[in-house]
Parts: structure tokens; C-alpha cells; sequence
């Protein structure tokens, strides 16, 4: 009777997953320096600043020039170094793996990730730990899958500081987080990119969860 309801239960679980397969969710935070609340005024003049030191430069171009094409379909305006109002910077990884594992008589857990990184400030190493949430079962499940955490941050800084005074004046700062088994950071940054734009100058309050379809035209778009 135990592994007849198991495997119903594995029946029911594995149906689940193929409806979801071609969904992406992903948990973006905006941030707002409370002294600056509606810091950027429509068509306001962005440049997007990337690493010249980035460990794949192709990647990195890549990621800037998508970041640009979302700010100008957003109405803002792309301007010279000297002349725009805001810069834009980005950093991206993606953690090494961990096992997928399903433990009986529990229905809570935690993971913990590592990885490296990419982004203006150069490479960096980067921990992760979040929980994660299954059903119950009467025996252990152990995948052959592992799972990624897949990350951006976003951050807005104010130009004509910078300029003037030589640090940064961060005005917004905008941080995109999925896990899932695809290891393909290339693929997985245009979902982080176009959910952290969905969100991009708000101040969140909170994680606000973005679901986002594979067939998704603004994803799309990004793939061209």
C-alpha cells in the first residue's frame, strides 16, 4: 500500500513539473535611496558602463548591449559617457551546483550554493543560501539533476557626480535571483534581464516573484 500511494504521489509530482517546465520564475529586489525617490525622469540619458576586464568579454558585451536595448524601449535615452544624467552598471554569475535531494518527513530545507561572478567592480566569489520547499514522501529522492543559482545586479549611479566628484552616488539598485537545473548562464540572463527591468527604478519593499514564459516576447527579442 506505501509504494502504491508513493508512486502515485511521484505520478502526480512529475505531471507538475512538466506543466511548469517551460516557466521560469525569478525573484527580483529594487532599492531606492530614500533621498532621491523618482530618481529618473522620462527619457532621462543613460550610459551603460561594462567590465574591459570581464572574464568573457563576448558575454559582457552581450549583456550590455541587451541592458541598453531594454532602457530605450523603457523611453529612456542612450547618450556619450560625458553627457548622460545616469550610468548603468551590471554584475552577473552563476553558482556551482548542488545536488537535488528530497528528504522523507520533510517539507522544509535549505541549500547553499557557490560561485563566481562578473561585473564592473571585476570577478568575484559569492555564496548563496536560500530555502527551498517539497512534499512529503516516504522515501529519499536523490536527483542526478543539479540545481544553479543564477544572479544579476543592476545599479544606477548618479553621472554628473561621478564626474564631478570621482565616487559613486548610487541612486537604485536592482537584483535578479533564479535557481534552476539550466547551467546555461547565456540563456538564463535574458529571464534575470527583462524580470529586473519589469521592476527597474521601483522600490520593491520586498522579493517580488516574476514568472516568466519561455515564449515570453520580450525574452524573445533578447535571443535575436
Amino acid at each position: 500500500m506505501l509504494k502504491k500511494i508513493y508512486f502515485i504521489f511521484m505520478l502526480i509530482l512529475s505531471l507538475g513539473l512538466m506543466g511548469c517546465a517551460g516557466t521560469y520564475q525569478v525573484l527580483v529586489n529594487g532599492y531606492v535611496d530614500p533621498k532621491t525617490p523618482a530618481p529618473f525622469a522620462p527619457g532621462a540619458a543613460f550610459f551603460v558602463i561594462g567590465n574591459k576586464d570581464a572574464q568573457n568579454p563576448l558575454l559582457e558585451k552581450e549583456v550590455k548591449e541587451k541592458s541598453a536595448r531594454l532602457l530605450e524601449k523603457m523611453g529612456y535615452r542612450l547618450a556619450p559617457f560625458e553627457k548622460a544624467e545616469y550610468y548603468l552598471l551590471f554584475a552577473y554569475g552563476i553558482g556551482a551546483g548542488r545536488p537535488v535531494v528530497t528528504m522523507p518527513d520533510y517539507t522544509f530545507g535549505f541549500g547553499i550554493g557557490a560561485g563566481l561572478g562578473s561585473g564592473y567592480y571585476g570577478r568575484r566569489n559569492y555564496v548563496f543560501g536560500g530555502p527551498f520547499f517539497g512534499g512529503y514522501y516516504p522515501y529519499p529522492a536523490v536527483s542526478t539533476e543539479r540545481a544553479y543559482d543564477r544572479w544579476l545586479i543592476l545599479s544606477v549611479i548618479d553621472a554628473k557626480h561621478y564626474r564631478e566628484k570621482g565616487d559613486f552616488r548610487t541612486l537604485w539598485v536592482g537584483e535578479a535571483r533564479s535557481s534552476g537545473t539550466s547551467s546555461d548562464l547565456r540563456e538564463m540572463i535574458n529571464y534575470l534581464l527583462v524580470a529586473a527591468f519589469e521592476q527597474f527604478g521601483k522600490d520593491t519593499k520586498k522579493a517580488v516573484g516574476v514568472d516568466l514564459e519561455r515564449t515570453d516576447p520580450r525574452v524573445k527579442d533578447l535571443e535575436k
